[in-house]
């Protein structure tokens, strides 16, 4: 079961001394309260949506007022990998790769998803040594 989906289960459900809606539940990924209530065990077709650029940068605006020190909100990672001197580089191979790299590293501590600023970078460094022309500035 999916995150998100647990966590909204687990309010309902009782599994808290006293019943607690957590901020998953204003997710735009959320299943709606109906499924929670008559299906809990059954994963909910999540799906992705496409974000206009306009609302990218609000988020990124309203990211910079946490204090993470050292950690960065998902549209930080996003922009981080964006402002990369060599982000025109990148091929849908690679951003598979980064994919594969970052998906396990976000961490939820209710008030929304982070991951280590060193982590996107690492994951960015290891797509990037994979490219010849990495080291042809070195011979």
């Amino acid at each position: 079961m999916a995150h998100t989906q647990f966590m909204c289960v687990r309010s309902t459900q009782g599994l808290e001394p006293e019943p607690q809606i957590s901020g998953h539940a204003l997710m735009a990924t959320c299943p709606p309260y109906s499924h929670i209530v008559e299906k809990p065990d059954v994963p909910f077709p999540y799906k992705s949506y496409d974000i206009p650029n306009s609302d990218l940068l609000k988020l990124l605006d309203l990211s910079q007022s946490l204090p993470l020190n050292g950690e960065i909100t998902p549209v930080q990672a996003l922009k981080l990998i964006r402002s990369h001197e060599r982000y025109g580089e990148l091929t849908p191979v690679d951003f598979g790769a980064l994919i594969d790299e970052l998906k396990g590293k976000p961490r939820c501590y209710g008030f929304g998803a982070v991951l280590e600023e060193f982590e996107v970078r690492d994951a960015l460094n290891a797509v990037f040594a994979t490219k010849p022309e990495t080291y042809a500035n070195f011979f």
